[in-house]
């Protein structure tokens, strides 16, 4: 290599073609990820950020390049050797991408390295020094066969998807450009036609090289930048579907376990139906059967027969009751999800309400031992009395069934405008993981799924659904060992009339 080289130019080249290495790396790999149709853009931008990135080292390193005789430069040529440059690597490129086999990208590598040396001797051509011009035709060759052997290994290497591909791309690329052009200007040699000893190039030949280094960086970085914003767009898109994926699954999971539930929900109040009706089918036989010959049907038996038909009619209908709770959930969703839900507004005081749900659930509560206390502020309340009864009566259910608790309390407040219903237990509790999950469809808190009320896993779901009909919400708030309380919002619903303030001054 000539010794006459500007030192600082000449790092800076080397600076700049490393770094655009490293940029056409990382454009190449991701344009190879890519569908056809986006990967052909990625090509393209890859190419044209090749072109200027060796171009522009190119014309730095001739920059660098100081010997003693002045220089000029035929434009024309010049801006046609950039022109070959990205011409040439979207060829290069294109081939060896777009086919992915082994031949193409031997071919492409052969273009690409074919048109960085066609690149590097149109801009020799237009290197205009006065002086006598020779050149070595080996050093000349050799500088050709470096550009396309490190440019089809650095395609090899860019299509791999080992650790240091990306490493290993970089460097590769950057020897086939550095390799060229210091191989080339090895072969160029120039005897000046006049002595003129320690001539130097004007300083502006400094000052120039900057500005392309400047420039080139900043188009090497808008191709960087754009390949970081799309890299992190496609990550944060994989993530958006991993979410997805994982949340179909675990619909996909719930669904199937309601499926599961729900079969043994409906199953046991229909086996009790037809048990009982079965009973009730051969009952008046089996009383037949037990008489003695020529025995009359007496009152007792009459008595006898009536209560075993009560209670077995009244075990019928409290299956009934069970299964037409069950369908009506799973209409109530139903309804819901396809947003056909439709409120009857109408104005009922909030005690009136809370009073109706304790004397109703007295049954329950005694089974479970436990007791229902009811406290509220004197106000009406403006909203869907079914509905919002509808609401308590799952949450309350929920604390009777699976809280395991021995106090409940049902209160309503009445602040500002919003009416505010409580339901709040001193029994088991919930883990927070569970409170995040309870008010999705066909899911229930663990300590549910092994209690022996069951249940469908929709009550909580269609209150939430209910409560924003009202443009309300539902909040919980639990303590493992210390209970749950539940908290039901509901907006511009209540209100205190005359005739209320009269009766609460009595």
């Amino acid at each position: 290599m000539h010794s006459d080289h500007d030192t600082t130019l000449v790092l800076l080249a080397a600076l700049l073609c490393t770094f655009g290495s490293w940029v056409i790396t990382n454009l190449y790999r991701h344009a190879l990820k890519q569908t056809p149709r986006q990967a052909l853009l990625w090509y393209l931008m890859t190419a044209v950020t090749s072109g200027i990135a060796i171009w522009c080292t190119h014309f730095i390193a001739i920059l660098a390049y100081q010997p003693d005789a002045p220089v000029s430069f035929d434009l024309g040529l010049t801006f046609t050797s950039l022109v070959i440059a990205i011409l040439g690597c979207t060829i290069g490129i294109l081939i060896a991408g777009m086919f992915r086999l082994w031949v193409t990208t031997v071919l492409g590598g052969v273009i690409l390295g074919l048109s960085i040396s066609a690149m590097h001797y149109t801009g020799m051509v237009a290197y205009r020094v006065e002086g006598i011009i020779h050149w070595d035709k080996n050093y000349l060759i050799a500088s050709v066969l470096l550009a396309m052997v490190f440019s089809t290994v650095a395609l090899f290497f860019g299509a791999q998807n080992h650790r240091y591909s990306t490493l290993k791309m970089t460097l590769a690329f950057a020897l086939a450009i550095v390799g060229l052009h210091f191989t080339g200007m090895v072969a160029f040699q120039v005897t000046p036609t006049t002595l003129m000893g320690g001539y130097s190039n004007p300083d502006e030949f400094k000052l120039l090289a900057l500005v392309i280094a400047g420039t080139a960086a900043m188009i090497v970085l808008g191709g960087l930048f754009t390949y970081f914003i799309e890299n992190r767009t496609r990550m944060e898109n994989i993530v958006e579907l991993r979410e997805a994926r994982d949340e179909a699954r675990n619909a996909s999971r719930a669904k199937s376990e309601f499926m599961s539930v729900l079969s043994h929900e409906l199953r046991t109040p229909l086996t009790i139906i037809n048990g009982y009706a079965s009973f009730l089918t051969n009952l008046k036989g089996h009383t037949i059967a037990k008489l003695k010959p020529n025995e009359p049907i007496s009152k007792v038996h009459f008595d006898d027969l009536g209560d075993q038909t009560e209670r077995y009619g009244g075990r019928i209908k409290s299956a009934g009751d069970h299964l037409l709770t069950i369908i009506n959930e799973i209409l109530d969703y139903t309804s819901i999800e396809l947003n056909s839900i439709k409120l009857n507004k109408t104005s009922f005081q909030a005690g009136d309400l809370l009073a109706e749900l304790e004397e109703q659930f007295q049954g329950l509560a005694k089974e479970k031992q436990s007791l229902i206390e009811i406290e509220f502020d004197a106000f009406n309340v403006l909203a869907d009395r079914g509905r919002c009864k509808q609401i308590l009566i799952n949450l309350l259910g929920n604390a009777l069934k699976f809280s395991s608790a021995s106090n409940i309390r049902m209160r309503a407040k009445m602040i500002g405008e919003t009416c505010r219903l409580e339901i709040e237990d001193n029994g088991c509790g919930m883990p927070k993981e569970d409170l995040e999950r309870i008010f999705q469809a066909f899911i229930q808190a663990e300590s549910a799924t092994k209690s022996a009320d069951g249940g469908t896993g929709l009550g909580l779901a269609i209150s939430k659904k209910l409560a924003a009909a009202h443009d309300g919400d539902i909040h919980v708030e639990s303590t493992i060992g210390s209970g749950t309380k539940f908290t039901v919002d509901l907006p511009n619903c209540a209100f205190i009339v005359e005739v209320e303030k009269a009766r609460v001054a009595a």
